[in-house]
């Protein structure tokens, strides 16, 4: 009885021990790597300038999605552009189409404090990537 009891015991502590141990995912899906966001950046950056010289102006996000599909090359983003869950797109462009912003960041839901130092890349016309996570995130966090 001993021995079925401990066994038991034993059992119910490793299950506890495991699902501790397991990082917990929102709603399911799973961060992107460091590695992965910076080549999104580098995609996104080459076509832009790519957009410019066929256009005369850098491409807002609905202009180069739609560039992308007319090239054909939609597919050769490690992300899906067109719905990167669980981060969010965004390419802002000046109203003379002079320069650009891009934001690929995991949005933070307030009551989630595992969202909260997440990993986002930024980048704009002068094609320099920056990763970083907000204000008061250790970097052993990301």
């Amino acid at each position: 009885m001993k021995r079925v009891s401990l066994g038991l015991f034993c059992g119910l502590l490793g299950i506890l021990v495991t699902g501790v141990a397991i990082p917990p995912r929102v709603n399911g899906q799973t961060d992107i790597p460091k590695e992965k966001l910076v080549a999104v950046l580098r995609i996104l950056n080459t076509a832009e300038y790519s957009y410019r010289q066929d256009a005369g102006r850098f491409a807002n996000l609905e202009e180069m999605l739609t560039f992308f599909r007319k090239k054909g090359t939609l597919s050769r983003s490690p992300i899906d552009l067109e719905s990167p869950k669980p981060y969010e797109l965004a390419i802002t462009t000046s109203s003379d189409g002079m320069h650009y912003q891009i934001t690929l960041q995991r949005p933070s839901d307030m009551n989630d404090k595992t969202t909260w130092c997440k990993t986002a890349a930024f980048s704009d016309d002068r094609g320099v990537i920056f990763l970083g996570s907000a204000i008061g995130c250790e970097a052993s966090t990301q």
